[in-house]
């Protein structure tokens, strides 16, 4: 079987292609990220790859991302290595999709065995073609999307004839951790009900199948709606006002969504915003247990770290509460309206972006746009203040701030253009 080494270290890589050769398996090298993913969109791709985490152009953890998120890449596993043995590490690497973890200096007998399990999963994956889910009363159709965990297809509800959004847990993947994790995610989602919150309709969950029918939001993500239809500053407020109203209703039924970033607030056809992905949201009002590592591990690093609040990324996940998704919901709007990130980032280094974001404080819109409103300023980096007792108490009220805000601009608007 062809194997994927992709490590910048001269003498890793060699000792990594002599052994792999060894062991029957045919090597194919990358020096560095973006040589990796190259070869990974090839026809004739290798399924199983050792990907160095750190590595020129791109880190190995971005690889992983951009193969385990394409739903069109077939089934690949991952074998992640890395020179640091932290767990927070190991639950970065898991949560970017790896499927197994190794860190330096590595015992070629381990690496062996490893790798053998690893062809034997490999080989059970059935091919792209017989990978559609086959569930009563629906009729699935084609996949719109692939997470880490789960794949998500739209389909036709046969009774009703609604086209729905159908997430099913991914074979490969399906751990006792994940189904906890989906059980839990399909649970605080039942007590949603707000028109800027994806709905869900039906669920079902044992150790065969889990899945999910929710609503189908068909306009894209506010990203790149924001992107194809530039709209004025004014609008962009008016849909993050009512994100705000969607927070606000989760934060009062106990459920943080601790992952929240323009991909997961999606647009309809008519323009509203809906709330999506709750997979890494918790509730405030039960006391979690330890059945998913990723959720509950004591100084873990759980979220998007461009979008993450600073008690996030010095990983307090005890303390986390709706004021982390304020925080992160005011990046979101600070990225739309400055176009650049509160934070001196290192995209090219999450760990570095993750400190920058634990030990730094926002950097004021006007700093970056000279003559930002300072009224908007104000709301921004109340949204943005490092000790989560400083910013808004709710998502309303940042909500009810920013429509406050847009009121006493029309108001303005009427008074200049009397005669």
């Amino acid at each position: 079987m062809k194997v994927l080494i992709a490590e910048d270290n001269t003498m890793y890589r060699a000792v990594l292609c002599h052994n792999v050769s060894s062991w029957g398996h045919e090597p194919l090298v990358a020096e560095d990220g973006e040589q990796a993913w190259t070869i990974l969109q090839r026809d004739d791709s290798p399924r199983l790859v050792i990907l160095d985490w750190q590595m020129p152009k791109m880190d190995g953890i971005d690889v992983c991302r951009r193969v385990k998120r394409d739903p069109n890449h077939p089934f690949t596993y991952v074998l992640m290595l890395t020179s640091r043995d932290a767990q927070e590490d190991m639950v970065a690497g898991l949560d970017a999709g790896a499927d197994d973890y190794l860190t330096k200096p590595i015992d070629p007998k381990l690496l062996k065995s490893r790798l053998a399990a690893a062809e034997r999963i490999v080989k059970m994956v059935p091919p792209k073609e017989w990978a559609v889910p086959r569930i009563d009363g629906y009729e699935v159709k084609e996949m719109i999307g692939k997470g880490v965990f789960a794949t998500v297809w739209e389909a036709l509800h046969q009774e009703s004839g609604d086209s729905l959004a159908l997430k099913v847990i991914r074979v490969d993947l399906a751990t006792n951790d994940v189904f906890d994790r989906f059980a839990r995610e399909i649970e605080l989602l039942k007590k949603l009900d707000h028109p800027n919150i994806a709905k869900i309709y039906d669920s079902h969950i044992d150790r065969k199948l889990g899945y999910y029918a929710a609503e189908l939001v068909e306009g894209g993500t506010l990203d790149n709606y924001v992107k194809q239809k530039s709209p004025k500053p004014a609008t962009i407020l008016f849909l993050i006002s009512k994100v705000c109203d969607a927070l606000d209703h989760a934060h009062r039924e106990g459920v943080v969504h601790r992952d929240l970033k323009p991909s997961n607030i999606m647009m309809t056809k008519d323009g509203e915003p809906k709330l999506v992905d709750f997979g890494l949201a918790y509730s405030m009002f039960t006391p979690t247990d330890d059945a998913s590592a990723s959720h509950s591990m004591e100084g873990s690093v759980i979220g998007t770290p461009l979008f993450m609040s600073p008690e996030q990324a010095r990983g307090g996940s005890s303390s986390i509460d709706g004021r982390a998704d304020i925080y992160a919901l005011g990046i979101v709007l600070y990225v739309m309206l400055v176009r650049k990130h509160p934070h001196k980032i290192n995209r090219q280094d999450r760990w570095d972006t993750i400190r920058q974001i634990a030990e730094g404080s926002a950097r004021r819109p006007s700093e970056l746009r000279p003559g930002f409103d300072g009224d908007l300023e104000k709301i921004l980096m109340t949204a943005l203040a490092d000790n989560p007792e400083d910013r808004y108490d709710t998502a309303r009220e940042f909500g009810k701030a920013i429509k406050g805000f847009l009121k006493d601009r029309i108001r303005a608007n009427k008074q200049d253009s009397k005669p």
